[in-house]
């Protein structure tokens, strides 16, 4: 701390030092020149020089507060000597690191009993042998006994001056870390919050940068902080997934393994980087739970998405992706959007939940038909381990799987012949609408407008269609006109549609007369 104070002395010094040396020089320049413009030019130098001069002194101090912690900080003192020895901790803490780079306001301006930063499995022995090095604090860990009797080190509480440096060990697990819930009792545990340690929580690997050389942060604070919110993680069902290999023989592809892991990384890299909340749905969350891998006859994957969160950053993304691009979007942005993506042997899907009142709906249509599968509404995601990578999945998936197979249905194995309990039937897309609600791209992510894309809508409507109006699945603003009817109708006719309008509008009123 002495040396930054030094430091911001010796800034000051040579800032006065500066300024006075421009001060000479220009009274000097003005004394041997007498032209008038020229002294006025003097003049306005003078003044930018001092004006910047001033403005760069005022922010170096106005920095230097920000970022250096007070001298009395207790939570200084610690960290100061954790630095000392070597030992690279970053902060983890949602609140401070909200407190800190979101709200940006000054670290000794913090007033918090406990502050969460995490630290590599690697480092833990050390560590607690330098620290009882330290009579000053008072050291507590977190323990648990694993499957092999070997003791694991899960969280380290530095105690100094009433207040908890808390450090969670980040433990490997495939390519991300674990970091376990908390087994330690505090005596004031109902003001002791703990963002991590109070479950299991996955958290990927932090790009970090230095604060003030005491510790590292988050490169990326805003999406570390998205990330925290669907952390909590969840284990697959092994006993379900044993029952499956030793009892009904069903093992996991190899082959199947190799063309979905890639595609599926890719999407959720993906979604996670433009920060979209998504979660493994249908088959392949039965997959991830049921057989802690893939369903070994499934043809293709699915991913559930928030409709309110869309926007078409996505569609641009997987327009002519190297691996897995969109071939088909269907439906409307506001009413059943469905991506399809490809990589030339797999097929991989992207639904879109729409929010009505206490639950969630997503569309399915077959042909021109259109129908609706109620999900629960998903205030929460979680994460999970597929193949030793991190997705997101339902926090209840038991709940989830039940809405769609059927209470414990989807405990049994169906190959073929199974129905989802949540799907009905909902309407017609209207003329107008199916115009726009199928849209075709070819594999660099163009707009497809062949003969192919054309007969694909053609084939289910009473118009003479000749090209695809629009790039995008969205309704225009002006009205639409459409093209001229078929010689032969092939989906009903106009008018018998409009008679049955016009009776159910006649039953309408009879019924209000009565």
């Amino acid at each position: 701390m002495s040396s930054i104070k030094i430091s911001s002395e010796r800034e000051s010094f040579y800032l006065c030092v500066i300024q006075a040396n421009l001060i000479d020089r220009i009274n000097e320049f003005i004394r041997n020149i007498h032209h008038k413009s020229v002294i006025l030019l003097a003049f306005f130098l003078y003044i930018s020089l001092w004006l910047t001069i001033q403005t760069l002194k005022q922010s170096t101090e106005q920095n230097s507060n920000q970022l250096r912690p007070s001298l009395n900080s207790s939570f200084y003192f610690i960290l100061n000597h954790l630095f000392q020895s070597n030992f690279k901790i970053i902060l983890i803490d949602p609140f401070v690191l909200d407190f800190l780079f979101i709200y940006q306001l000054p670290f000794d301006k913090l007033d918090k009993q406990l502050v969460t930063f995490a630290i590599v499995n690697e480092s833990v022995q050390l560590l607690l042998r330098t620290l009882q090095q330290t009579p000053l604090f008072s050291v507590q860990t977190s323990i648990t006994t694993q499957d092999n009797h070997r003791i694991s080190i899960d969280h380290i509480f530095i105690t100094y001056q009433h207040k908890i440096l808390h450090l969670a060990v980040l433990h490997k697990y495939y390519s991300f870390y674990l970091i376990q819930s908390n087994h330690l009792r505090f005596p004031d545990d109902d003001n002791i919050h703990l963002p991590f340690g109070d479950k299991l929580r996955a958290v990927d690997h932090i790009e970090s940068e230095p604060y003030e050389y005491l510790f590292y942060y988050p490169r990326n604070v805003p999406h570390f902080l998205w990330l925290y919110e669907t952390s909590e993680f969840l284990h697959c069902n092994r006993q379900l997934a044993d029952q499956m290999e030793n009892d009904l023989h069903l093992y996991q592809n190899a082959s199947q393994l190799n063309i979905t892991v890639v595609p599926m990384k890719n999407i959720a890299f993906a979604l996670n980087k433009l920060q979209k909340h998504y979660w493994l749905a249908g088959g392949t969350l039965l997959g991830w739970y049921r057989h802690c891998g893939l369903i070994p006859y499934t043809l293709d994957a699915d991913f559930g998405l928030y409709a309110e969160e869309y926007d078409e950053n996505i569609r641009s993304h997987f327009l002519g992706n190297p691996i897995t691009y969109l071939w088909g979007a269907l439906g409307l942005v506001n009413d059943s959007l469905e991506f399809r993506l490809y990589t030339g042997r797999f097929t991989l899907d992207l639904f879109w939940a729409y929010r009505d009142g206490d639950h969630r709906w997503c569309g399915y249509q077959i042909n021109r038909v259109k129908f609706r599968r109620t999900l629960p509404l998903l205030e929460k995601l979680c994460s999970c381990d597929l193949f030793g990578h991190r997705f997101s999945v339902p926090c209840s998936p038991v709940q989830y799987l039940d809405s769609e197979y059927g209470k414990d249905r989807w405990k049994t194995p169906l190959e073929k012949n199974y129905t989802w309990t949540n799907m009905k039937y909902h309407s017609i897309w209207d003329d107008i609408s199916w115009m726009y609600a199928v849209r075709l791209y070819t594999r660099q992510g163009k707009l497809r407008t062949d003969k192919f894309a054309i007969e694909w809508i053609s084939k289910h409507f009473n118009y003479s269609l000749t090209s695809i109006p629009s790039f995008l699945n969205v309704l225009p603003n002006h009205p639409v006109t459409l093209p001229p009817l078929k010689a032969t109708l092939v989906y009903g006719t106009p008018m018998k549609r409009k008679n049955s309008r016009k009776k159910a509008a006649k039953n309408d009123e009879k019924k209000d007369v009565i």
